[in-house]
């Protein structure tokens, strides 16, 4: 049975964010009003230091500890459309104490002013500047950033640039075809979204783009040569189908696989750490995941940093 803050905070995203908006000019109005929109404190945690900067010429924010061990690139969500980086404070900022990282929100183009391929192209040129960095790498993000994540992955496979330590996807956003059963079986149940909501803001972003183009639609592709992953999602959410799709096919490709899973939570719930008991509670096990497979890589990696230390161009920080 989902706690008390978990029912009210599905109460608050029926009454703030869930609508059945057909036009698309009302639907990006009213979710950057949604979305942009202070919801709920997200504090940073103690010990963590924010600073704005930007990498690959992406603005955004780094949460950094005193002495980072790891980077983790994290790609918020928000249907492509909005978003606001301080949400997931309290959420990074966790993982950046728990695990000795640094974290980079970047703030990546939106659409209707930046539709497809242009979020993509931000999130794969940030893990590209991020890669010169010889400290292993994580990449994370929820629903349409959990999208990102994955197409990242991709991309960064199909350019046979070095693959990060694992990655976390968050309730993603797969498939832009919008085939997916739960996608309207679960409409009524999913306290955030809504089959309709999803399908004009997938118009919006993909502005006549091919919705089965790979790096729309990463399920469409092999995942052949991707790090392990760790999928979370709510059995009663729209975007269920597309969580259980994507771990479907890196299981086939045989790549490690976890899958968290709650009833009765809200989409996305994960990152609401300062809200929801049962973000404190999961958080544990994604950090167990990430320590897991950032353990195995230092160990692979202890030869590449030593030699590569002294000539290795390292992203700044810039304020």
């Amino acid at each position: 049975m989902a706690s008390i803050p978990a029912h009210l905070m599905k109460l608050l995203l029926r009454a703030g964010v869930k609508r059945d908006i057909r036009d698309p000019d009302k639907l990006v109005k009213h979710l950057r009003r949604a979305m942009n929109a202070p919801l709920a404190p997200s504090p940073l945690p103690r010990g963590i230091r924010l600073q704005r900067g930007k990498v690959a010429g992406t603005a955004g924010h780094w949460l950094s500890p005193t002495d980072p061990q790891t980077t983790i690139l994290y790609l918020h969500g928000g249907a492509f459309i909005g978003g606001r980086l301080a949400t997931y404070h309290n959420f990074c900022g966790h993982l950046a104490r728990t695990l000795n990282a640094r974290v980079f929100l970047p703030d990546y183009r939106l659409a209707p002013e930046h539709p497809f391929p242009a979020a993509t192209d931000d999130a794969f040129n940030v893990y590209r500047e991020l890669m010169a960095d010889p400290r292993p790498i994580v990449i994370a993000g929820d629903s349409a950033g959990g999208n990102l994540t994955l197409v990242t992955l991709l991309r960064a496979r199909d350019h046979k640039l070095r693959m990060p330590a694992c990655a976390v996807a968050i309730s993603p956003a797969s498939d832009a075809r919008g085939n997916l059963m739960s996608r309207q079986a679960n409409s009524d149940s999913d306290a955030m979204l809504s089959h309709c909501m999803i399908e004009v803001a997938t118009d919006v972003y993909l502005a006549g783009a091919d919705p089965a183009h790979p790096y729309a639609s990463p399920i469409t592709q092999d995942f052949t040569g991707l790090p392990p992953l760790l999928f979370t999602v709510s059995s009663e959410e729209c975007l269920r189908d597309d969580a259980y799709a994507a771990a479907h096919c890196a299981r086939q490709a045989g790549v490690p696989v976890q899958l968290l899973e709650r009833k009765d939570m809200p989409h996305v719930w994960p990152v609401f750490t300062f809200l929801l008991p049962e973000a404190k509670q999961d958080l544990p096990t994604i950090v167990r995941f990430l320590r897991k497979y950032l353990a195995t890589t230092d160990a692979h990696e202890e030869a590449f940093h030593t030699a590569n230390e002294s000539d290795t161009t390292i992203p700044e920080i810039s304020s």
